[in-house]
């Protein structure tokens, strides 16, 4: 009865599993080793067995080289792809040894044209946004994620002459150094190649939600950041929201489009004619007085006033709405020279200035 009891809790898991015979060797295997390369699966459901057999594991070995991967190793590396083991069980071999030929399986013995510059960078092109679809259908929210892709110059040969770019590998958190097996649709059939690519993180940049008019000030509802924008267009782009809140438009900007730096400016505080209060200071002194200003100004951009009294133009920084400053040069005063003092008449005889003896008779006339 207990083990009648057991077999109905436990045989949902044991019907909806598979039976995992690993092997001892691997000699066939491609640029990427599948699970199915190294082990027989067999399962109830023929898809699960399917999809079994095309969970990538890790990159094959250099060509004329042996890896050794335990049984261990293999079920972590199907924990870390999300399978979960209950249910599934393993048999067959402790340890698969896995050696990559010394030659490339598949070999395309068509005649190849040499690859001009501009096709060789399309191709490169044609085989970054094939990476990036591939990224996005394996993370939750789409981005433009930046690759770095080098193929030397059979691939990109390969690559230019197939009709189709199937991307498939790469590890769980998609950042970093990547290994990608690219399958190309040649004339000759399905080419397998190992491209090794260079994926950041992409760069958020600052759009705006709506249209902003000229001169208008903008608000925190009026932009939000944005990751899905091509790398040629974030130069000179503002990354955060506290750069561009406060900030005044110089000229009419379309809805979703990307700020940069000569898009805005800080808010003009002066503009050209208006009379400004101008405060000179000094140390403990301030004197105030009026002028015209000569141009637009902004909070401590320096602008030409003009006096009200005289006419006279000079240079002052904008302080504040309609106030600007001036800081006038302390006077520096020097200390009088000593007289020749007064004469005691116990004193010496004459006054060291002239020299002069001192005598009761001079001093009387």
């Amino acid at each position: 009865m207990a083990m009648a009891v057991g077999l109905a809790v436990f045989w949902p898991w044991f019907a909806s599993g598979a039976e995992i015979h690993l092997r001892s060797r691997c000699d066939d295997c491609g640029p990427l080793v599948m699970l199915g390369d190294i082990a027989e699966i067999a399962a109830a459901d023929a898809r699960q067995a399917e999809s079994l057999k095309q969970i990538e594991l890790f990159p094959a070995p250099p060509p004329g080289r042996r890896r050794f991967v335990r049984l261990r190793e293999i079920q972590d590396l199907l924990l870390l792809r999300g399978i979960n083991l209950v249910g599934h069980r393993f048999s067959g071999s402790s340890q698969v040894e896995i050696t990559a030929p010394s030659t490339p399986a598949r070999q395309v013995t068509a005649k190849r044209k040499s690859v001009s510059p501009t096709r060789a960078e399309r191709t490169r092109r044609r085989l970054r946004e094939a990476i990036v679809q591939y990224l996005n259908n394996r993370v939750s929210d789409s981005r433009l994620w930046p690759v770095e892709v080098d193929p030397d110059r059979s691939q990109i040969e390969l690559l230019s002459n197939g009709t189709r770019i199937s991307v498939g590998g790469g590890s769980p958190g998609w950042i970093g150094d990547q290994q990608f097996e690219v399958v190309v649709d040649s004339p000759d059939g399905p080419v397998h190649l190992a491209i090794s690519a260079k994926v950041t993180v992409p760069q958020a940049v600052v759009i705006t939600t709506r249209s902003l008019a000229r001169d208008a000030v903008i608000l925190a509802s009026d932009v939000r950041l944005a990751t899905d924008v091509p790398i040629k267009e974030q130069v000179g782009a503002f990354q955060s929201i506290d750069q561009v809140v406060g900030q005044q438009v110089l000229s009419a900007i379309p809805a979703e489009k990307v700020l940069r730096q000569d898009h805005v400016r800080p808010p003009l505080l002066i503009r050209r004619g208006d009379v400004v209060t101008v405060y000179a200071r000094s140390t403990g002194i301030r004197v105030r007085t009026n002028a015209r200003a000569k141009e637009n100004g902004s909070l401590g951009e320096l602008i030409n006033v003009e006096s009200l009294l005289d006419r006279k133009t000079y240079l002052a920084r904008v302080s504040g709405i309609h106030e600007v400053e001036v800081y006038a040069r302390s006077m520096r005063t020097t200390p009088a020279k000593k007289g020749p003092g007064p004469i005691c008449r116990n004193g010496p005889k004459y006054r060291k200035r002239d020299q002069v003896p001192f005598s009761g008779e001079r001093k009387r006339q």
